[in-house]
């Protein structure tokens, strides 16, 4: 087994590195929070970052202004510390803020619980606000400079897997005339989705690229055309209900009827309709058309 150190990992402890140096120059009281800042918002893309950073920036900035509040009541109660909470989650569920619910409260509990004898509840809020910005702006900018994360590569490798995947499986599904397992293609299909789908948010994206994305959106769409016609031909094919369905309720016999086969030439008229729509998307994907197709529902096949 290998244990490599990934790219993020290496690219979370620089982050953390410059943060501290930022943190000592500016003679930080608590640098701890820029820390915790720049390792949340340290993702697996830009406009990950950006957006995390963004969602607790808002969580602070709505913990500090409750806290100021409560602080300047009464620091360190328990009741004003619940009744807080309740309102900063409230808040960030009327703002439609749900992800900044967490940090919203942390830092409200933050200024409430830390607060020192005498210190000023609104330079505490503004400190952990300078901390909280400070960390996310070293995240995006470390993840925008050093390595940025290869989307485009990524994205590459999981259409590489589906194509091939897509091909082996239409092969032999049509050369068998059906009973192959095909269901591993929609986790190929979610794979790719999800890695054009993070290539396709990020911010910076150069505008020359937007027709190769385009294009790539068009050929998702034809990857779920195949994938469909596939999987009628998996159903068409299945065994039939057998005869202890029967036993089932009446009221459900009329969902077995509709089980029940077609005749053969009805059969073999979809079967041939959902082959050559297949044969059709795999031509406009350029893959490797099957020289080999079974009839399964001929006269002589049965």
């Amino acid at each position: 087994m290998k244990f490599l150190v990934g790219m993020r990992n290496l690219k979370t402890a620089l982050a953390v590195f410059i943060c501290i140096i930022i943190s000592q120059l500016l003679q930080l009281e608590y640098p701890f929070y820029a820390v915790i800042a720049t390792i949340i918002a340290m993702e697996n893309s830009v406009t990950n970052s950006y957006t995390v950073g963004k969602n607790r920036m808002m969580g602070t900035l709505v913990g500090a202004a409750i806290g100021f509040i409560f602080a300047w009541i009464d620091p360190h109660s328990a009741l004003f510390s619940a009744i807080g909470i309740v309102i900063v989650i409230y808040i960030c569920n009327l703002l439609h803020w749900n992800k900044s619910i967490s940090i919203a409260s942390i830092v409200f509990l933050a200024i409430m619980l830390n607060l020192r004898p005498g210190e000023s509840p609104f330079l505490y809020g503004m400190h952990r606000v300078a901390d909280t910005l400070i960390g996310i702006g070293v995240a995006v900018i470390v993840n925008y400079l050093v390595f940025p994360p290869d989307h485009e590569r990524l994205m590459e490798q999981m259409r590489s897997v589906l194509r091939k995947h897509l091909t082996k499986l239409a092969h032999e599904l049509l050369r068998e005339g059906g009973n192959i397992h095909i269901s591993p293609l929609k986790k190929d299909m979610a794979n790719l989705e999800k890695a054009y789908e993070t290539y396709a948010s990020e911010f910076h994206l150069k505008k020359n690229k937007q027709k190769m994305l385009e294009h790539l959106e068009q050929e998702i769409d034809v990857y779920h055309n195949t994938y469909s016609h596939m999987r009628m031909i998996r159903l068409l094919t299945d065994e039939l209900p057998t005869h202890h369905h029967w036993d089932l309720p009446e009221q459900h016999h009329s969902h077995l009827m509709a089980q029940l086969p077609l005749d053969l030439s009805s059969q073999q008229i979809i079967y041939n309709y959902h082959v050559s729509c297949i044969l059709q998307e795999m031509s406009t994907l350029g893959l490797l058309i099957p020289a080999q197709i079974a009839q399964p529902f001929t006269e002589s096949s049965t």
